[in-house]
């Protein structure tokens, strides 16, 4: 991977964002805010591990090296030997319509597979997401199907549709990394 990605890792000083996503409602948006749950200490796993984990990492997308918004990947286990990667984006309001999604999505996704044994990389788009909807499949993530009622936001059970991609649906040169 020769090209410079859109992300990389938080710093220190970019942890505020973070926080504007944990306690403002508008930050996240009204398919992705789920309440307020608690004081997650963001400096604490930062100061841990930079907020890169083998089970839960977030990286900031960066457009000319500003902070726009935010990716993040987390395993999810089909058996005791087998897992794949569920991702996830956010673009801060301020930043959103000006096209950085997609190819921060698929640069991590060609990330993921250059970098990890996984097979599979997917994603949740709550039904009605139609942005969303449209920035997965973009991104090279094909629809699969609808989980009825999966998701529990603003006070009832919503419909998620799943997307994923497999490392044999990457063009060559991307898999090879």
């Amino acid at each position: 991977m020769d090209q410079v990605l859109p992300f990389r890792p938080f710093r220190d000083s970019e942890l505020t964002l973070l926080d504007r996503m944990l306690n403002e409602p508008e930050v996240l948006g009204q398919y992705a805010w789920t309440g307020w749950s608690g004081r997650v200490n963001l400096r604490q796993r930062w100061e841990q591990d930079r907020l890169l984990s083998p089970d839960l990492s977030m990286v900031a997308i960066v457009s000319e090296d500003v902070v726009v918004g935010a990716l993040s990947w987390r395993q999810v286990a089909y058996n005791a030997v087998s897992h794949c990667w569920n991702v996830g984006a956010f673009v801060l309001p301020e930043a959103r319509g000006r096209g950085v999604v997609v190819p921060a999505a698929r640069a991590l996704v060609e990330y993921l597979f250059a970098h990890t044994q996984v097979h599979r990389v997917e994603g949740h788009v709550e039904v009605g997401n139609d942005v969303a909807r449209h920035c997965a499949e973009q991104a090279g993530l094909v629809y699969e199907g609808t989980l009825r009622g999966a998701a529990w936001r603003g006070g009832c059970w919503r419909d998620v549709a799943l997307f994923a991609v497999l490392r044999t649906n990457l063009p060559q040169q991307a898999a090879d990394g």
